[in-house]
């Protein structure tokens, strides 16, 4: 099947670029704010006010304004996976960076072309250049935050509902910078916290009979042995160590698995009926090898790796204990701290030098800290679900805000910090009205003159990366001057008789 191709040149490739970037940008810029109004998503029939839930629902009608619209929704999506928050910003400041990176260049007019008054290449590197400065700027300006108080000021500027921002500001400063908590939504009325010293993979249990809490649909179990393997389980006669552990009278048996066939998960059904119980669990989906050594340094045992270990041989010392599991369909945590997690820290730390991905070191950053700190589950509550996802969406941005402000400090919030770095640069700088954008889009939001109280702070980290993000992304659109696109199929319009 031949692909047909739509291919545009010239001003008018940047020109339809810029269209689907502004498609976008003045999609999600009325969220900014305290006074941000909410946007409407087909799908769920959700409301939000999420910036970047709204920029992902976004598609142009155009195909090259729709490649407008996916560059500037990656780099929104950056600055979020980078910092966990800011997307909304880094979209305001591409747009007004976009606006005034144009001015400079060269355009069509029914005259012809008029040149430029810079080089597309001298564009970017001023705008590079005073990106720079303004981010060394901003890390002068920088407060640490040195007290819950101050941390819980800035979980208010990111969460609408007071007592969420408590909760989650109170728990940051427990954990410390590199602590992580993890929202997730609950069938309960109301939210709830709880700190643990463990670990928490992304799957769950092997079967939905082995549920003991029908209430939260959840395998719940205690003081139990550990078995970590990723192999995949067709019957339990590799696993002779079970009859020893039976003999020893553990009578509890959680064993983590990279599949189990359904011989397999009969089986461990079959042994309840004798009173020893024997659960199935899956074992991590994301970084699987990885994952399961964690496991094994925090729940103690060893994990057998399918490739280097042979089942038949594990032994008792090879066999793990967790103080609690609770398992769902789709992730499970496990409560325990093994003698092994200052050995697995120290290998995650050398791992961590070398590791180029940003991606990449932001996971590992987590699972250190999860190792040596524990983690936080919060559970959002709410009495609809139209108002729990709202509350979740909330609820991610304030635990990202919190995190952030602790590692790199805080800068007046409400775009004020930029705002003021504007006002000390020469007027023939590039970036210096385009500064003011998120100042002026929250008074624009906020349909009145308003005042941004001195507790307002915004995460020095977020800001930096929204600025970094969005003046990458201006000024590739900017210099742009050929646009090549997927021609769409679209259905053929007929009469009716």
């Amino acid at each position: 099947m031949h692909i047909k191709k739509i291919v545009v040149t010239g001003t008018e490739a940047r020109d339809r670029l810029i269209k689907g970037a502004n498609l976008i940008c003045d999609s999600v810029k009325i969220t900014l704010g305290p006074a941000g109004l909410n946007g409407l998503i087909e799908k769920g029939l959700r409301v939000s006010n999420d910036g970047i839930s709204i920029a992902a629902e976004i598609q142009a009608n155009d195909e090259i304004e729709d490649l407008g619209v996916r560059v500037v929704r990656e780099a929104s999506v950056k600055a979020n996976e980078e910092s966990g928050d800011a997307s909304t910003t880094t979209l305001v400041l591409v747009q007004s960076i976009l606006n005034e990176a144009i001015k400079f260049l060269p355009k069509q007019t029914s005259a012809g072309m008029v040149a430029g008054k810079k080089s597309p290449i001298q564009l970017v590197r001023e705008i590079n250049a005073e990106k720079d400065e303004v981010i060394e700027k901003l890390k002068a300006m920088a407060t640490p935050v040195e007290s819950k108080e101050k941390l819980i000021d800035v979980a208010r500027v990111a969460v609408e509902f007071p007592e969420l921002a408590e909760t989650i500001g109170a728990m940051q400063w427990e954990l410390g910078e590199n602590g992580t908590i993890i929202a997730e939504e609950s069938a309960e009325p109301t939210d709830k916290i709880e700190k643990i010293k463990g670990i928490r993979i992304d799957n769950g249990f092997g079967t939905s009979l082995t549920m003991n809490n029908q209430e939260k649909q959840s395998l719940e179990v205690e003081d139990c042995k550990i078995i970590l393997a990723n192999y995949t389980l067709h019957d339990l006669k590799p696993l002779p160590i079970l009859s020893q552990l039976l003999q020893m009278g553990s009578k509890k048996v959680v064993i983590v698995a990279r599949a189990w066939t359904e011989e397999a998960v009969k089986l461990c059904l079959e042994n309840h009926k004798n009173g020893f119980f024997i659960y199935p669990i899956n074992a991590p989906y994301v970084d699987q090898v990885e994952i399961m050594e964690d496991m094994a340094a925090t729940l103690g045992g060893t994990f057998f790796n399918c490739e280097e270990r042979q089942l038949e041989d594990m032994t008792l010392s090879d066999v793990g204990q967790a103080d609690k599991v609770t398992a769902y369909r789709y992730n499970a945590v496990f409560t325990g701290e093994g003698k092994k997690i200052p050995e697995r820290v120290i290998e995650l730390k050398k791992k961590l030098e070398g590791e180029q991905s940003v991606f990449a070191r932001k996971a590992l950053d987590t699972r250190i800290s999860q190792l040596e700190n524990g983690f936080a589950l919060l559970s959002i509550g709410a009495t609809s679900e139209r108002e729990r996802k709202h509350k979740f969406d909330k609820a991610v941005d304030g635990c990202n805000a919190v995190k952030s402000a602790l590692q790199e400090g805080t800068v007046a919030g409400g775009g004020l910090a930029l705002k003021e770095i504007s006002e000390g640069m020469p007027d023939i700088s590039i970036l210096k009205k385009a500064l003011t954008a998120p100042y002026n889009q929250i008074q624009i939001n906020a349909g009145e003159k308003l005042e941004i109280e001195p507790w307002v702070r915004d995460s020095v980290k977020s800001v930096r990366i929204a600025l970094d993000k969005a003046c990458s992304v201006a000024g590739q659109l900017a210099t742009v001057s050929v646009a090549v696109a997927q021609e769409w199929e679209r259905p053929h319009c007929c009469n009716k008789v």
